[in-house]
């Protein structure tokens, strides 16, 4: 500002003398006006574009030059300057805002482009439902929010989906077919008991038929060793289902692993493959049809 002191003499209020008032915008904590804002941007080679509720955009240039940064600030009830960021954007980084001038025909164009997006979303709708009357047909699998729910984890990899389904049916199946071999050999615990000597069909019907065969009678297991037994099983088919499942899970994790490591590797190389000139690829289009030049 001392620098081209005419440019900017002339904008100076309440009759201060231009050097005090340069004194003043040195201190820490003075309230700047649009004078300051202009020096700002011609001394970074930069445009500031201030946002206002209901009014157009207002560009402060600080060069001629096309494709500069842009700093993005909000002017809030006619006293009081705020940055602007996209929503949900809470960081310290620039915000990296770029305007984008739109015309009426650009607009047109943009309406025109519509339907082509909906098309794009029924395609995709069809996918999504080609690939799970495939995964269905392929595990005979009638539920759909199951085939989704995996689709979505495999990363809508069908062949993945199809094998992840199998595994859980064949979980379940050996499963149900344990938990049948539990129920058959209690209930056949259950009629031996009912015939020991203490059991209710000896009490009503006497012991004749506990001793038609003295060597059966001798074979016979305890109460306390067929309970021991049936724990033992019990036990065991536990132990089987939940080694299972332990694998099922470890594969489950080695596979989420692996599908974040390639997803980190294609971020990677995405990274690497921005050159640091390419500034367009980071910015957000800030999109207007009018603004004010100073």
């Amino acid at each position: 500002m001392t620098k081209q002191r005419e440019d900017f003499e002339p904008f100076v209020e309440d009759d201060v003398p231009f050097e005090r008032h340069v004194a003043n915008l040195a201190k820490p904590g003075t309230f700047a006006g649009n004078d300051a804002i202009v020096a700002f941007a011609r001394n970074n080679q930069m445009n500031v574009v201030i946002h206002q509720l209901n009014a157009p955009l207002w560009q402060i240039r600080g060069t001629d030059k096309s494709n500069v940064r842009e700093l993005h600030i909000a002017y809030r009830y006619g006293e009081h300057y705020d940055s602007v960021r996209r929503i949900n954007d809470n960081s310290e980084a620039p915000a990296h805002l770029q305007t984008e001038m739109l015309s009426k025909n650009e607009s047109n164009k943009r309406e025109q482009i519509k339907p082509q997006r909906d098309e794009s979303e029924e395609e995709l709708e069809d996918e999504m439902e080609d690939a799970i009357q495939k995964v269905r047909n392929a595990t005979g699998c009638s539920d759909i929010d199951l085939i989704i729910q995996i689709l979505e984890v495999k990363n809508y990899d069908i062949d993945s989906a199809i094998f992840a389904i199998l595994q859980v049916n064949e979980v379940q199946r050996i499963y149900s077919q344990e938990e049948c071999e539990i129920q058959v050999k209690s209930e056949k615990s259950y009629s031996s008991a009912l015939w020991e000597e203490n059991g209710s069909g000896a009490r009503i019907f006497g012991n004749q038929g506990l001793h038609q065969d003295g060597t059966e009678n001798k074979t016979q297991a305890s109460p306390d060793e067929e309970n021991q037994t049936n724990k033992k099983h019990f036990s065991k088919v536990s132990n089987k289902q939940r080694k299972e499942q332990q694998r099922l899970e470890k594969k489950q994790r080695q596979e989420e692993r692996h599908r974040q490591k390639v997803l980190a590797n294609r971020s990677n190389n995405a990274d690497n493959n921005k050159s640091e000139t390419d500034f367009d690829t980071q910015v957000t289009l800030v999109k207007t049809f009018a603004a004010l030049n100073i």
